[in-house]
């Protein structure tokens, strides 16, 4: 089960129309994205999915598959709450550096003034104090858990069993030695904002960041009331028998700062159009634009740079030669992938009711398949399209469509470019790289262009007798189509 929208000025045009335009390859680029997640998303028996793309100000291009949950069989919509996992980390990390602006807070001074004898000991003669600027760099040398194993049963410890967890354990290096992933760090950080604001940390994060963007269906828990009805319940890896068990009702008490949140496409869509939109104009708007930008400027990256590169609560990664911003998330029954391409303000974010899925793989192939599409149409430098037909011998748009080999993983997506074909093949393990481009000869006969621009073997399309595309051999290999 299914549903696909397309942003007000993306006209969802029938696939007899003409590829004429920027649009018309953009929205194919948007089809086969579609038909890559639905097909991972149902080899690997995933209950359910969102995923969106936003531009600048606009979430124009969404997709949904499966259900809310299996009990119940709600589908999943732009709405639907997902666990996001760590991704929560960017808002209390915005929450924090609200704090730093205000002079309520210190970047670089010691935290344990603030959470008395809630540290673990420091056995390893640190010259630098553990401080807010290397929590959020995870590079405070803490542990990455507490003493005591909160994720194994979702036994996740309230405030005075966080402190008491805490007291227990001991510093793993000296301040900037290592980088070291820490939820605790992160969960003692949401300690810190009640400290220092007298708020709750749900509180505070509802009042300072989900109210001011916008976000009203975003909780700062898992509102499990309402699973199967608005929220997806999370559900545990496959069995040896291919069944999945549902995740049990949790609240994640004060790990919450650290993985707590729950959100929807919607939402996350504010989300990154607010990081744009501060960039761009400055000013302040829950933060200030400088404050924004020294959090995702790197802070910390190993001395090979070879380890991640981090911000303040912002991880980087590397899409080929681009930078990505934002964070991944994996916790019970959910995985959730946000990045942000600040340059040309394109922002995707996808999230799972399963955990032994990778939404950050597809994340990346959607945005590699379809960025140079989308700053075609909305960059800055995009043009109106001619609407004038162009005098073609076929119409590409006819050979559109998910095409199979029975029995094997071989399946492609053929798309339409504005003067070519494109093809690729959903299955691979990066469908992208293998991307083709099929050039147009005469009739259903077209080549696969290869690297140099070259001619290469010939792609053959089949009609039934009422002129429909049914197939295409290549290689001798024939593919249906679905």
């Amino acid at each position: 089960m299914k549903k696909t929208i397309l942003a007000a000025g993306l006209l969802a045009l029938p696939l007899t129309a003409n590829a004429e335009s920027s649009k018309d390859a953009l929205e194919s680029r948007f089809r086969a994205a579609e038909a890559l997640i639905d097909a991972h998303m149902t080899r690997d028996a995933v209950p359910g999915a969102a995923i969106g793309v936003v531009h600048n100000q606009s979430l124009i291009w969404s997709h949904q598959y499966g259900v809310e949950s299996l009990e119940t069989g709600a589908p999943v919509t732009d709405d639907t709450l997902f666990s996001i996992c760590s991704v929560s980390k960017l808002f209390t990390g915005i929450a924090v550096m609200d704090l730093v602006e205000e002079g309520r807070l210190l970047l670089d001074a010691p935290v344990s003034p603030l959470l008395g004898d809630a540290m673990p000991a420091d056995d390893t003669g640190a010259e630098e104090p553990v401080t807010v600027r290397n929590i959020l760099s995870h590079v405070s040398g803490l542990p990455r858990e507490g003493v005591d194993d909160f994720w194994g049963g979702n036994g996740f410890p309230n405030a005075d069993e966080l402190r008491a967890s805490s007291e227990r354990h001991s510093q793993l290096y000296r301040p900037y030695h290592s980088w070291q992933y820490s939820n605790l760090g992160m969960a003692m950080l949401g300690e810190v904002v009640e400290e220092v604001s007298g708020k709750t940390w749900a509180n505070y994060v509802d009042e300072m960041i989900f109210a001011p963007l916008g976000m009203d269906n975003t909780t700062t828990d898992m509102p499990f009331d309402r699973a199967g009805a608005g929220f997806a319940n999370g559900y545990y890896i496959r069995s040896p028998k291919g069944e999945r068990k549902p995740v049990e009702p949790h609240q994640f008490r004060a790990y919450a700062p650290a993985a707590g949140i729950a959100s929807s496409v919607n939402d996350l869509a504010k989300f990154a159009s607010w990081n744009f939109r501060l960039l761009e104009e400055g000013g302040e708007e829950v933060l200030k634009a400088t404050t924004l930008k020294n959090m995702q400027r790197v802070h910390w990256v190993g001395p090979e740079f070879d380890d991640p590169a981090w911000g303040l609560a912002f991880a980087t990664r590397r899409y080929g030669g681009e930078t990505m911003w934002g964070h991944g998330g994996y916790c019970p029954g959910a995985r959730t992938e946000y990045v942000l391409r600040l340059p040309s303000k394109i922002g995707v974010m996808m999230m799972t009711s399963a955990n032994d899925v990778s939404p950050g793989d597809l994340t990346r192939m959607v945005y590699d398949l379809t960025n140079t599409a989308i700053t075609a149409v909305y960059g800055e430098d995009a043009k109106e399209p001619s609407r004038k037909k162009k005098n073609r011998k076929v119409d590409l748009s006819d050979y559109e469509g998910h095409y199979y080999v029975e029995n094997y993983d071989w399946d492609v997506y053929i798309g339409v470019n504005e003067d070519s074909l494109f093809s690729i093949h959903i299955f691979s393990d990066y469908a992208v790289d293998d991307l083709e481009t099929y050039i147009h000869d005469e009739g259903d006969l077209f080549y696969r262009e290869r690297d140099d621009g070259s001619r290469g073997e010939p792609v053959i399309f089949e009609r039934d007798e009422d002129g429909r595309v049914t197939a295409v051999v290549q290689h001798s290999f024939r593919f249906t189509r679905r």
